[in-house]
């Protein structure tokens, strides 16, 4: 029997996964079976266009991305893909965009009740009150909310977050950083496995802080020995990401590993 995952514990609306591999490497959808959810695309209320081409640039051992949160909008997201995740076998947690903070309230009533939506995933940087935007979504909502921190600031806000309703916290979003293109300054955050250790010290730390409320890891994981680092440092789950986009696929074979270790004789 696979081993159940609780992401949302004494909450009123469970979030249980079988498998701690999380698959966030964008979409809203994923031919993966035997992951424990899937994370959905940025998403705002309304359509977004985005940042101006080029939106990826290539850097030793990674890449700088930055999206603007391109995305199509919740009403055609939910139009193309509520039969989709009506029909999933895992939980699909749809991730709110920082860019649009100011209709996160809006966006979660309307995304309550659909089916086959298990959680919500606030994206955060810098520049928004997380516990203040975390107090607002929990009062539109009884789903369970997992808030994203960014690496630059998680450490000092986690405990805020968790206080102010998120039932799980995810450490984290992709560190910033810059690149010179031509004489200009080109701002993106960084891709590469180069980031796991920041994010593993910053797992490590924060679950030191004892907070009640459970970690979800994610930052540089290429293999299943990544994923056990996490897990070993305090995570009781992963989120893979630029992985998939090297090596498609790589999300479920780490999961079939890691469920194949569990189930191995002591």
């Amino acid at each position: 029997m696979p081993h159940q995952i609780e992401l949302a514990p004494s909450w009123k609306r469970s979030l249980t996964i079988s498998n701690p591999i999380i698959f966030a490497a964008g979409g809203y959808t994923t031919e993966a079976t035997n992951i424990g959810a899937l994370v959905t695309l940025p998403t705002t209320l309304h359509t977004r266009v985005g940042a101006p081409m080029p939106r990826v640039i290539e850097i030793p051992g990674g890449v700088l991305m930055r999206t603007g949160a391109a995305n199509p909008g919740w009403t055609r997201v939910l139009r193309e893909h509520r039969r989709a995740w009506e029909q999933s076998q895992m939980p699909i947690i749809v991730a709110f965009a920082a860019q649009g903070a100011r209709e996160w309230v809006t966006l979660a009533a309307q995304i309550e009740n659909v089916a086959g939506i298990g959680g919500i995933e606030l994206h955060f940087n810098p520049a928004l009150d997380a516990a203040e935007a975390i107090r607002a979504v929990r009062a539109a909502t009884e789903l369970p909310i997992l808030a994203k921190l960014d690496l630059d600031n998680a450490r000092e806000i986690a405990a805020d977050c968790a206080a102010a309703g998120a039932n799980a916290l995810v450490i984290g979003r992709a560190p910033r950083g810059m690149k010179i293109v031509d004489g200009k300054t080109w701002y993106g955050r960084l891709y590469a496995p180069s980031v796991l250790p920041l994010a593993l010290r910053a797992v490590a730390e924060i679950a030191g802080m004892k907070l009640d409320a459970p970690l979800v890891a994610c930052g540089g994981v290429h293999s299943a020995e990544d994923a056990r680092a996490f897990l070993a440092a305090g995570a009781c789950a992963v989120e893979i990401d630029s992985a998939e986009w090297i090596e498609p696929g790589i999300a479920a074979r780490i999961a079939a590993e890691l469920e194949s270790q569990t189930n191995e004789p002591r």
